[in-house]
């Protein structure tokens, strides 16, 4: 693994570069970008996905949001969807300057929030040829229907007029407002969902907990969260081939199967861990083991894994 920094826009953002341990120099390879669930950063479930993937012979980049993590950006933890989008293309853009990196073998794997983010991507970028999610999240649609389709979509108003009155706080001097991304206790989380109450061990213990990571957004990223649609015109704009990973006992299922139904890909799958959690495919080895047996086979065959480039010609490994 090796730490490398790349731009988007006017900001430097940090990721980490991992490598097939048999790299031949000369040779162009597949790559994938690892995008982190919303208050994640690289060196959690992003970087553990980029790790197996380059163990099965792919270049993975896993990298902090824009204000997150170790990259750039003021005011921290700020979780702008569309710059999460742009985000993607910006890391696109950093593989495709590569010498080890085959420009038109570049797919796309994103966790949470971040599978909504890449699906989203992947309807403008072209150059993302496989799109894969794990426990993908529509940010926009959680907020407006809630975690496990229970919510009122009327509660967002609500939303949205604390995060303005947060701008115009801020804009007169006041210190920038934050809210908890997950829960203060696991008490908190069991009232909430079984997935809440996960996520307060992964994201609060030593389990999974990072200092880069603090559990918090920017009150101001509200407006922009619960307006926010990562699928939409999915059923026009998401051709490329698409593979859905879910837990069987997830509470955000549904969105994977919401998205599997709505994309004009003609190559897409739902793959269903049975027994599996929202939080336990972040980096339970049985889950993500099981993850893993639907996503390599899925990357391999639209990547083509066993051709590899050269400068002169294509080579094909039987």
């Amino acid at each position: 693994m090796y730490p490398v920094r790349f731009a988007n826009q006017h900001l430097s953002l940090a990721g980490h570069l991992h490598l097939p341990a048999d790299l031949q120099a000369g040779v162009r390879y597949p790559a994938i970008v690892c995008v982190h669930p919303s208050g994640g950063v690289k060196e959690q479930t992003a970087g553990l996905y980029a790790a197996h993937l380059a163990k099965a012979g792919f270049i993975a980049l896993a990298f902090d949001a824009s204000y997150q993590g170790e990259s750039e950006g003021e005011p921290r933890q700020l979780e702008n969807p569309h710059v999460r989008v742009d985000d993607i293309s910006a890391a696109v853009d950093y593989l495709t300057t590569l010498a080890e990196v085959d420009p038109e073998r570049i797919g796309v794997l994103g966790i949470c929030a971040g599978g909504g983010y890449a699906a989203a991507a992947a309807m403008m970028d072209t150059r993302l040829k496989a799109i894969g999610t794990v426990s993908a999240v529509n940010y926009g649609q959680m907020y407006r229907q809630g975690w496990d389709k229970r919510g009122t979509p009327t509660e967002c108003l609500a939303l949205r007029d604390l995060a303005m009155a947060a701008r115009t706080a801020e804009a007169t001097g006041a210190a920038i407002q934050y809210l908890p991304t997950t829960p203060l206790s696991r008490e908190q989380g069991e009232q909430l969902h079984p997935d809440w109450a996960e996520a307060f061990d992964y994201y609060r213990t030593p389990r999974a907990r990072h200092d880069n990571a603090p559990s918090r957004l920017t009150t101001r990223s509200l407006a922009q969260l619960v307006t926010f649609d990562a699928f939409h015109q999915a059923e026009l704009f998401l051709t490329q081939p698409l593979l859905l990973v879910a837990g069987s006992e997830a509470g955000t299922r549904w969105m994977s199967e919401v998205l599997h139904q709505r994309a004009a890909s003609a190559h897409k799958g739902l793959f269903i861990v049975e027994g599996a959690t929202h939080i336990g495919l972040y980096d339970q080895p049985q889950w993500v083991d099981g993850a893993l047996t639907g996503l390599i086979p899925f990357f391999r065959t639209h990547l083509c894994i066993n051709m590899v480039r050269n400068k002169e010609n294509f080579q094909f490994h039987l």
